[in-house]
Parts: C-alpha cells; sequence; structure tokens
C-alpha cells in the first residue's frame, strides 16, 4: 500500500490510501477515528468508484492528526492478531 500525505496541517491531514486500499479499510479507519472526543472530523472520499483512491481526512479539535491515527492503525492491528488467535484456537 502506497500510502501518500496529499496536505498536512497543525489539526488536520489529507492522505491517499493507494491502489491497494478499499473502501473497508477508509471506511474502518474513519469509524476508529470517530470514536476518538477530541475528533471533530475524520471522513473519506473517493472521486471515481471504479478507479479512484480512498482519501482520507481528519481533523482534530487538538492535538497531531498523523499521531492520533497511527495510533487507531495500531490498534486496529492489534484487534486483528486478537481475531487471528482466537480464530486459529477454535479452529483446530
Amino acid at each position: 500500500m502506497a500510502i501518500k500525505i496529499l496536505r498536512k496541517e497543525k489539526n488536520e491531514i489529507e492522505i491517499d490510501l493507494g491502489d491497494d486500499a478499499d473502501q473497508s479499510i477508509a471506511h474502518l479507519l474513519v469509524e476508529k477515528l470517530n470514536e476518538v472526543k477530541s475528533v471533530e472530523f475524520a471522513a473519506y472520499r473517493i472521486q471515481h468508484p471504479v478507479v479512484g483512491t480512498p482519501h482520507l481526512i481528519v481533523k482534530t479539535k487538538n492535538g497531531d492528526p498523523a499521531e492520533l491515527l497511527t495510533k487507531k492503525i495500531n490498534e486496529i492491528r492489534e484487534e486483528v492478531n486478537e481475531f487471528k488467535k482466537q480464530f486459529s484456537e477454535i479452529s483446530k
């Protein structure tokens, strides 16, 4: 996945999630980010559903949106790893 930062300001960031990303990844990130009280706005957009790539936009009331995004990505990674562990145990 080739992520590109399109715009970064003090409390706002917009990133292109790349050609390998689909809407499910963008949607999951938006859902997790919007659970955080310091997030004023988190959403994604796609210019065209067939050829476009998801652009994630995060605006915070305070704090660095890039750090928050990194934190949420790590939390998702931990949740996925825990799910894989539990599924491996029950599928033996």
